[in-house]
């Protein structure tokens, strides 16, 4: 983590992923999504975002269904 990475909202993956936040918290307890970056004390309501290029990786680590009929 450095002072030049980009951070992303959960809101902001949910809509380029098309799925709900609820999905995303469930890859993260699944270990199959990055960890966020906690601003604050994580045990309370602390601001989180995911490095952008971290989400970017993960994204294009996933395997790819075949959609030709």
């Amino acid at each position: 983590m450095s002072l030049s990475d980009k951070y992303i909202k959960i809101g902001e993956i949910a809509k380029i992923l098309n799925v709900s936040r609820t999905t995303i918290y469930r890859w993260m307890e699944e270990g199959s999504f990055p960890k966020p970056v906690h601003f604050g004390d994580a045990r309370k309501n602390s601001t989180i975002r995911w490095i952008q290029e971290e989400v970017e990786d993960w994204l294009k680590k996933r395997p790819r269904d075949k959609t030709d009929g």
